[in-house]
């Protein structure tokens, strides 16, 4: 399938809010810098782990360059035995326009977006339009787009908070 026919048509799209970051409050240092909490490293270590028992397809990881968000998909991207790049437009968004282009940019079906809020659930509710979600730390959501990316025209399949993910029973 060639790129330009993967953003227009039956894309798959993944949105993962980095893990736990502990408080912003008590964190010395830019917000970029913030790294995952244990509790966060844990979260994500979860989540890569139902994944992967899931046997979730992913073409590539595209993360925020803040570094909760790098760790958070350096750890998925292990799991998952998939390409993770670190992507500016994570920072604040991306627009949906945006999103249409990184499905363009490679033969990627199926990507996973690792970011921030407020930022995922306004996307969230512009490919679906669903409105009042907000996306979890830690959480995976998949919206399918059976007819390409544009606003709109999401169907959303799951919201996985991370207390759906368990702990291995050695960790309870």
């Amino acid at each position: 399938m060639s790129a330009a026919k993967a953003a227009r048509t039956g894309v798959r799209l993944y949105l993962i809010r980095h893990a736990d970051a502990g408080d912003p409050s008590e964190w010395i240092g830019p917000d970029a810098d913030r790294p995952l909490s244990g509790k966060g490293v844990k979260q994500a270590a979860r989540l890569a782990a139902t994944m992967l028992a899931a046997e979730t397809a992913v073409d590539e990881i595209r993360y925020s360059p803040a570094r909760r968000c790098a760790e958070t998909a350096s750890v998925l991207s292990a799991v998952l035995e998939v390409d993770a790049v670190a992507d500016e437009r994570l920072l604040d968004g991306p627009p949906v326009s945006q999103l249409a282009r990184m499905f363009d940019q490679k033969e990627i079906a199926r990507l996973a977006l690792v970011g921030h809020e407020p930022n995922l659930s306004r996307l969230l509710q512009e490919l679906t339009s669903l409105a009042g979600l907000v996306v979890e730390k830690g959480a995976l959501i998949r919206i399918d787009l059976p007819d390409g990316v544009s606003a709109g025209s999401g169907r959303l399949v799951t919201i996985a908070p991370p207390s759906l993910f368990r702990a291995p029973k050695d960790e309870r």
